[in-house]
């Protein structure tokens, strides 16, 4: 046969081998420890926690040398935490801890050993846990979720600036969802620090984080002080440092809010007076000097648009200026300007609103209100100042006595011009009280310069024998004004006589004798009524040549009327006098005659200067916020106005000079000092 074809079929059957399918190849069995440790976990993915238990239980019993047992005690250690089993939680952690070392299941472990005590609510264990774990050696992500659990520990014991640092740890490290997640709780703890220590961290810090959270807390405090401006000044460097920040959108939200409150419009200022009610004269005379100011304001300094004024009636009732301010708020004026009287409310309102508020009263504690609260008034401490300095200082007075009405007007002025003479080191030599409603002022005159001698009621007795007036004597060192040895003198008989004091008064002496006038100045601050009448009863007691101080009381015709030729050397403080010689006091009083048809005073005059600071302070400074006012108010130069110089202090009290008037004839005259 041929060769060939003895190897044909032979090809043939390789071929048809090769083409015939072939038998799927056979799988390795699977691994029992893996297939078991497989299903645990998925029992643990589908939260059948109590199958997944009992399998990673059997798994660690059965493969304890396997790289999956660190895992499968960490699970074990999970589920007893998720069954609050907190105690054996932590015994499965410390198996891994003290197995495994050396694996990244340790780490876990460690922190979840410190979650769990935070999850008790054993912060203080906790804490001292987080202490000693060595931190460095984790894993980043691991390190800023165990800086979280320190912080939440400190948080609850409110360890706030522990808390701090701790969150702050944890947000440096952490990726940019992370910081997201975690800002709420950084927000929290930095809401709780001191103002000191967020304004010490910042300039630590710069820019770096957590600056952002704190120059936020740093705006919020300034609003919560009502520095509105300050706070808008602050979140508009956070959005300039920190445009993606996590909390962007919060500072975003609080600076539209502050600017549709802060930013005023039209150059409209606020007027709340008492245009109704008791005070209606008052109101009405202010009204006039602020609509002439606006008016001058508009064309002198040509601002646009022109100054104008919204007026609300306060008819001298607190709640009715509580709502005039609050509305005139809403009407985004610049600034308010009152009230006269019942200004406590309303200047509190503007304080919570950030409005600078001038007041025109005389009510002491009003600028203690918070910042934004100023007061321009002719105030007793102006007053007693300005006669305090002039008398000592120009006059060279340096002893004083004082004859007040016993009200609280009288003792008011008493005691800051007593002060104020102390600060000055000049002497009160004596200060006599008498009734307001007397007309008789003989005997408070009388002990005032020694005259008016009264006996103890010790003393008014059938007889009293030298001896036992001189034990009297030797148990007190003066009575009334008048040394005791003197009075012994005058009450003395010669000693086989026992002296008779039936009628309770001792024995007139033939000469009648001379007064101590030992000061060289007196200050009566009352009513020029009353003054009119106790002045000719100085003269009758021979209290001449000294000087006769008041308080702005006496700039009234009335005074000259009563007392007349008997006032001399009389020297009177006053907020405005229209008869100055002064050019712009001159100007206004014009001006004022003009429009209103009479002559101004200090109520129309004080409205006038002080529509004509605000004027000028928004004009000047090229101010748009109410902050940025307050601010331009307090920095102001002294202001040169119809009622002297006016500038304000840091707590918002006018600091203002004050005209000096005398007497000469019938008119009174501005001393020139």
């Amino acid at each position: 046969m041929n060769k060939t074809f003895q190897i044909i079929p032979i090809l043939l059957l390789i071929v048809f081998a090769a083409c015939a399918p072939k038998e799927p190849p056979v799988k390795p069995p699977a691994k029992p420890d893996k297939e078991l440790f497989a299903d645990a976990e998925n029992r643990y993915q589908e939260n059948d926690y109590s199958k997944a238990y009992e399998l990673y239980r059997k798994y660690v019993e059965q493969y304890p040398d396997t790289a999956q047992a660190p895992k499968a005690y960490l699970r074990l250690g999970m589920i007893r935490g998720k069954w609050s089993d907190f105690g054996k939680a932590r015994r499965m952690y410390g198996k891994v801890i003290d197995r495994y070392p050396d694996t990244r299941y340790a780490g876990q472990a460690r922190v979840k050993t410190l979650e769990s005590y935070v999850e008790q609510g054993r912060f203080r264990e906790a804490i001292a846990y987080w202490t000693q774990l060595p931190v460095e050696e984790l894993e980043v992500s691991l390190r800023v979720q165990a800086n979280l659990l320190a912080g939440d520990s400190h948080m609850a014991l409110e360890q706030f600036r522990r808390a701090y640092e701790a969150f702050s740890a944890a947000y440096q490290e952490a990726g940019r969802q992370k910081r997201s997640e975690m800002a709420d709780r950084l927000l929290a703890a930095v809401s709780a620090l001191e103002p000191e220590f967020i304004d010490s961290e910042l300039k630590r810090l710069g820019a770096k984080p957590p600056a952002g959270f704190l120059m936020y807390q740093q705006g919020v405090n300034l609003i919560a002080d009502r520095r509105i401006g300050d706070a808008l000044s602050v979140f508009k460097r956070f959005q300039e440092h920190f445009p993606d920040h996590p909390i962007a959108d919060r500072v975003k939200e609080q600076m539209v809010s502050l600017t549709s409150e802060a930013f005023f419009e039209g150059n409209t200022i606020g007027c709340v007076l008492p245009l109704s009610g008791k005070y209606e004269s008052f109101g009405r005379q202010a009204l006039r000097g602020i609509e002439l100011a606006l008016g001058e304001a508009s064309v002198e300094i040509d601002e646009d648009p022109p100054f104008k004024v919204l007026v609300r009636d306060s008819a001298s009732e607190p709640e009715k200026a509580d709502r005039a301010v609050k509305e005139l708020a809403g009407k985004r004026v610049a600034a308010v300007i009152g009230p006269i009287a019942a200004a406590s409310k309303a200047a509190d309102t503007a304080q919570r609103l950030g409005i600078p508020l001038i007041a025109l009263s005389q009510k002491t504690e009003i600028v203690e209100t918070g910042e934004y609260v100023f007061r321009n008034f002719l105030t007793p401490e102006m007053q007693v100042s300005a006669l305090a300095d002039y008398t000592t200082d120009k006059l060279g007075c340096r002893n004083f006595a004082v004859l007040y009405p016993d009200e609280h007007y009288g003792r008011t002025f008493l005691h800051l011009f007593w002060d104020r003479l102390l600060e000055k080191n000049a002497r009160v030599m004596g200060a006599e009280s008498y009734n307001p409603e007397h007309t008789d002022f003989a005997d408070p005159i009388k002990k005032l310069v020694g005259l008016y001698y009264q006996l103890p009621e010790a003393l008014k007795t059938d007889s009293l024998d030298p001896g036992q007036l001189k034990a009297l004597a030797g148990a007190l060192e003066v009575y009334e004004g008048l040394l005791l040895e003197d009075l012994y003198s005058r009450l003395k008989e010669p000693e086989s006589e026992p002296l008779d004091f039936l009628s309770g008064n001792p024995r007139i002496p033939e000469e009648k004798p001379e007064p101590r006038v030992d000061f060289e100045a007196l200050f009566i601050p009352d009513s020029p009524e009353k003054a009119g009448l106790i002045i000719p009863q100085l003269r009758y007691y021979d209290i001449k040549n000294v000087y006769l101080l008041g308080t702005n009381l006496w700039h009234s015709q009335k005074l000259i009327d009563i007392a007349g030729d008997q006032i001399r050397e009389a020297v009177i403080p006053e907020g405005f006098f229209a008869e100055s010689s002064r050019k712009q006091v001159r100007d206004f009083v014009d001006k004022f005659e003009k429009v209103y048809g009479y002559k101004p005073g200090f109520i129309e005059a004080v409205g006038y200067d002080t529509a004509m600071i605000l004027c000028t302070r928004i004009a000047d400074q090229n101010v748009f916020t109410r902050p940025a006012l307050r601010q331009a108010l307090v920095q102001m130069p002294p202001y040169r106005g119809v009622t002297g110089e006016t500038e304000f202090l840091d707590n918002g009290e006018a600091d203002k000079s004050v005209y000096l008037l005398k007497i000469s004839g019938k008119n009174f005259v501005e001393i020139n000092r």
